[in-house]
């Protein structure tokens, strides 16, 4: 079914007049990072994984091999329910070939959590554990990480003025500390406001790009309308923040915090074991 899905999203791509190819890395840590390159349909796609993913050096376009493929087209498969798929969008990847495929929909996260999946599989067999989590460093060097599902304040805590952003959402955990696997931030929009989170409120310039948001006819964002969806988004690169960290590294974490809705009162007891 997967070979199916790719050739199908495949034969478009390449039926097109033209397609966007971006070729970057994933992985701070040039030792365990991987080259990702991602073929798109869309230039805003191509343009948000060129803002989420680390830029190659000249150098590094010279002779850049990929490690990871994500191809994304708007190719609807049509034989879904013959072939036992959930419905005609279809995000999946082959941890075999580290390919992926995303068809159907035009939701540009999933370009991001298709390379973080594999990376998901790959780190913890180099002994790396990879983490969904925030991460900061301190003017003392101590570092930070905030665990916790999508939306429950990650990349809000992250960008905090008195502290240096290493990433705010995916990141590798080695033998020389805390690395983040992207090149930029993917913020929740809903219900923002500047006096609450100004540095994030900050980075929606040039080059940031606003998903699922509602406009009016003066091209003005209310961010508070949730009446498509309470996803809202925005990707913006690392250096919209100006207290970010340029490397992407930090030592190991001396701080780790879980973000969770815990209604049942499990996670104090569990945090003293």
């Amino acid at each position: 079914t997967f070979d199916k899905v790719f050739e199908c999203c495949a034969k478009r791509l390449w039926s097109l007049d033209r397609v966007y190819v971006f070729d970057g890395f994933a992985g701070s840590n040039r030792r365990s990072r991987r080259a990702v390159r991602i073929v798109t349909e869309m230039a805003w796609h191509h343009h948000f994984v060129t803002n989420m993913f680390i830029r190659p050096t000249p150098e590094e376009l010279a002779d850049f091999k990929p490690d990871i493929t994500i191809i994304n087209s708007n190719a609807i498969f049509e034989n879904w329910q013959e072939e036992g798929l959930r419905s005609e969008t279809c995000v999946a990847i082959d941890l075999n070939r580290h390919i992926g495929v995303v068809s159907g929909t035009q939701y540009s996260g999933e370009m991001k959590k298709g390379v973080f999946s594999i990376m998901n599989y790959l780190l913890p067999l180099e002994g790396i554990m990879s983490m969904h989590c925030s991460a900061t460093v301190g003017p003392k060097g101590d570092t930070a990480v905030f665990f916790g599902l999508s939306g429950t304040g990650k990349t809000t805590l992250s960008a905090d003025t008195t502290r240096m952003l290493i990433g705010d959402d995916e990141h590798g955990w080695d033998e020389d500390g805390v690395f983040n696997l992207e090149g930029g931030c993917y913020a929740k929009m809903i219900n923002l406001n500047p006096e609450k989170e100004p540095l994030i409120h900050a980075a929606i310039k040039r080059c940031a790009v606003l998903e699922n948001v509602i406009v009016d006819e003066e091209g003005l964002v209310d961010y508070m309308d949730a009446s498509k969806t309470e996803n809202t988004r925005c990707s913006y690169p690392m250096w919209h923040i100006p207290n970010h960290e340029p490397s992407g590294r930090a030592g190991h974490a001396s701080n780790v915090i879980f973000l969770a809705c815990d209604a049942y009162g499990v996670l104090p007891p569990v945090s003293k074991l």
